[in-house]
């Protein structure tokens, strides 16, 4: 993915770079700061009934928010 560009003295190789994809980039943010912090799947479960209030359907939708997964770097998804 090299290029070349011109000069007076000659051609100049430089590098290339790709952006990586947002979701990625702001993932691993986040993953770096977790891992300063360990946390439970059950405490990210507490923290999502306190977060809703008690309410079953309003943890689900707080756990499986785009803002909870860049937050924890992880994609949550809940069966059953």
């Amino acid at each position: 993915m090299a290029k070349r560009t011109k000069r007076r003295e000659g051609t100049v190789r430089r590098q290339g770079r790709r952006v990586m994809p947002a979701l990625r980039r702001t993932a691993q943010r986040a993953r770096a700061a977790a891992d300063k912090v360990h946390l439970t799947v059950g405490e990210v479960i507490a923290a999502a009934f306190d977060t809703a209030g008690g309410e079953l359907g309003e943890a689900l939708n707080v756990m499986t928010s785009p803002q909870m997964t860049r937050a924890l770097g992880r994609r949550i998804v809940v069966v059953g």
